[in-house]
């Protein structure tokens, strides 16, 4: 702005600072006001005059010298230089004007921690004042800037059930206890789940949450105390699943069956049966396990039958003297339209059959597998012994399961020893370079020292099942590992 004909500002700024020398600051303030006459945006001034008021004790006008240069310097985009002038104004006089505006420059520097502390002292003064809505704002403008600060999250849930607004503390509770659970912090989440417990001892979600929170810190005892003392237990899955996983857990499978029962016919949510059935496999409990699979075999195989499949896969070893699952196995993978293991689990099966004292069906179990199987001669070879053995035996009279195990040991001690020959050729240059008399010594020697070959038998395999002594099969489907 020009100034007018004759005002010499330069004079006028001697006189001001001759005046403040010699400590007449009302004359200075005098000298200065005569600039602001010609020129009311000279914020230099401006910010002399302030200080000068504020030297005479003069708070009010320092205040409205500061605020007038600190949102000149902020709208020009001078942001800390309007940073100065708010401290200056708060330090003179605390407000929460003056606090606010301080945070929100603070804010647009990027100086968040600042920021915080300010809107942070400012909250305070609501809350001391009753003013609680005041403070819900300013927590949430600090978690807006910092959304993973958790005593700050603690402190709007605080407000809230000061508020009566119960619905919304829980829900910030919890997610302040899953923020902490997740970094690791067991303890301190087990501390707000406790303040929870303490504003309201039945509210069921504090109880999922501790449940939840005991199971991962590998306390299923506990986990299953909160989690059945959840009033709504039924509504939530996502606690059913806790509370299933933790039955199992303490080994208590029985516990676990109705509550994986009704997560398929309430929730429509099979993941509990899977869990049930690696459940009863990890307790060792094959055949129930099964038992679970072949009951939903239809939904579980919909859901996913590759993870139907690769478990059934891992229980058949398990299962290979038991006739009863060995059925069941089968029932399963047929319906699945697997056909690697099947004739893997129907020899097993017969097996398991002959053991059982069953022959009629090993019979018709070898003869099927010699028939699927035509190229492997032990399936037609066990046929045979079976058939032999049946013949023998009594029609009026069955066989028990320890008769059942004598004859897999008869099979094994009558299987036919084959007498190896060799081509005329090599017969006529054995016998020119070895001695008669060394020759048959040699074939004795053999003859009672190597081992008796069956059909298919090369030497130096015995062809023996491992599980099965009895039934030797060289290539056969059950040497595979399952």
């Amino acid at each position: 702005m020009a100034f007018g004909f004759g005002f010499n500002k330069q004079k006028v700024l001697s006189a001001a600072e001759k005046f403040v020398q010699q400590g007449k600051l009302q004359n200075a303030i005098a000298e200065y006001d005569k600039i602001l006459k010609h020129d009311e945006n000279d914020l230099t001034v401006n910010n002399t005059i302030g200080d000068l008021y504020a030297r005479l004790g003069d708070s009010a006008k320092a205040i409205e010298c500061f605020k007038k240069v600190g949102d000149a310097y902020a709208a020009q985009g001078f942001t800390v230089k309007g940073i100065a002038m708010y401290k200056k104004i708060t330090k003179i006089t605390p407000s929460v004007d003056g606090s606010l505006k301080l945070a929100e420059l603070y804010t647009q520097q990027g100086l968040f921690n600042d920021a915080r502390a300010q809107y942070l002292q400012v909250a305070e003064d609501f809350m001391k004042n009753g003013d609680l809505d005041q403070a819900v704002r300013l927590f949430q403008k600090v978690l807006e800037m910092d959304p993973e600060n958790v005593p700050m999250r603690i402190k709007l849930a605080e407000v809230y059930v000061r508020l009566g607004k119960k619905k919304e503390a829980w829900e910030i509770f919890g997610a302040a206890a899953e923020s902490l659970r997740a970094r690791g912090s067991a303890a301190a989440a087990e501390d707000v789940l406790k303040r929870m417990m303490v504003l309201d001892p039945g509210n069921g979600g504090v109880l999922l949450l501790r449940g939840r929170a005991a199971l991962e810190g590998d306390d299923p005892k506990s986990a299953i105390e909160y989690l059945e003392k959840t009033p709504d237990l039924d509504s939530h899955p996502e606690g059913l699943r806790d509370l299933l996983k933790a039955y199992l857990q303490v080994g208590n499978s029985a516990q676990a069956g109705p509550i994986a029962e009704k997560l398929l016919t309430v929730h429509n949510d099979p993941e509990g049966l899977f869990l049930l059935a690696e459940g009863c496999t990890r307790l060792g409990q094959y055949p129930e396990a099964l038992a679970i699979y072949d009951r939903h075999a239809d939904r579980l195989l919909a859901t996913d039958s590759t993870k139907l499949l690769s478990s059934l896969h891992g229980i058949i070893s398990h299962v290979r003297d038991n006739s009863d699952a060995l059925d069941t196995m089968l029932l399963l993978l047929n319906k699945a339209g697997e056909s690697t293991h099947v004739n893997e689990v129907t020899e097993l099966l017969a097996h398991a059959s002959v053991k059982d004292g069953n022959l009629s069906r090993a019979r018709d179990l070898y003869q099927m597998l010699a028939t699927t199987e035509p190229q492997n001669q032990m399936h037609m070879q066990n046929y045979q012994q079976v058939v032999a053995r049946m013949e023998g035996d009594s029609p009026s009279t069955g066989i028990t399961a320890e008769e059942g195990a004598v004859i897999v040991e008869e099979l094994e001690a009558t299987a036919p020893i084959i007498d190896e020959s060799y081509p005329d050729q090599i017969a006529i240059a054995v016998r020119a370079v070895v001695p008669p008399a060394a020759a048959a010594h040699a074939r004795g020697a053999a003859h009672h020292a190597a081992p008796r070959l069956r059909p298919g038998q090369t030497v130096g395999s015995e062809g023996r099942h491992p599980q099965y002594p009895a039934l030797p099969r060289p290539g056969g489907h059950a040497d595979r590992p399952a």
